[in-house]
């Protein structure tokens, strides 16, 4: 019996050991105040109802929020409150990724300050499809289901720094209002204008609250993988014959 426990706790370690790196996963900011709200904000994709058609909109995330560097392959938005499913196609949006020094509820207004020296372009500037179910009472959690996929990955280590979102909506158009948290004691805030050629925005402690797509760093080649799976059959073949 205790062979047997043995054999299970190396099948599972090994399990343990290479899912993350192969699976990948999710994470949101704020992961603690986040949790749930119905409070929502349109900016930046939902302005055409306030009459806008320009916004440029940084958002910083602490990195004390991610562990381990991790490599983001896209975002995730839910909508708030009691807002009706929605889907319709932005017409001009550009995502940038960065890692910044700056610090949460210390936004520089001028955008230039706070990004960083990697800034990449995640979405390139074009049309934007998203699309999201109706919203609902606080205590009920709704599923993070508008997604941005990026058309290129950021890597993205927390040791170097906070993580800078940063989007230029360049012709407006509508979505719905996105869950949101304002407040000065959680681990996001922004600054935003009315136009994507200002040089300086006005800074809040608001946020929007964002789940991140990531694969893990590092993860082994193929053939780590294979010579892994033979090892962990060893090991079960082992168990089967002491039993």
């Amino acid at each position: 019996m205790i062979f047997g426990k043995t054999c299970a706790r190396w099948i599972t370690a090994g399990l343990l050991a290479f899912g993350p790196a192969l699976f990948g996963g999710s994470i949101f900011v704020p992961g603690a105040d986040g949790a749930q709200t119905n409070v929502g904000n349109g900016d930046p994709f939902n302005i055409a109802d306030f009459e806008l058609t320009e916004m440029r909109y940084q958002q910083v995330y602490s990195s004390t929020e991610f562990t381990n560097p991790i490599v983001i392959t896209g975002i995730d938005f839910r909508v708030s409150g009691f807002e009706p499913a929605f889907s319709s196609t932005l017409p001009s949006i550009q995502i940038d990724l960065s890692t910044t020094s700056a610090g949460i509820d210390h936004l520089s207004e001028t955008f230039a300050d706070n990004v960083g020296s990697d800034d990449t372009v995640v979405a390139a500037k074009g049309a934007l499809a998203l699309s999201g179910s109706a919203g609902g009472p606080s205590g009920v959690f709704k599923a993070f289901d508008v997604h941005i996929q990026f058309t290129t990955p950021f890597l993205y280590d927390p040791s170097l720094g906070n993580l800078l979102l940063d989007v230029r909506n360049f012709e407006g158009g509508s979505s719905a209002f996105f869950s949101d948290i304002n407040s000065s004691n959680d681990s996001v805030s922004r600054v935003i204008s009315r136009s994507v050629n200002d040089a300086r925005g006005i800074a809040d402690t608001d946020g929007l609250i964002t789940q991140f797509d990531f694969d893990a760093v590092n993860a082994p080649e193929p053939s780590t993988y294979v010579l892994a799976g033979f090892g962990l059959l060893a090991i079960a073949g082992v168990c089967r014959r002491a039993r």
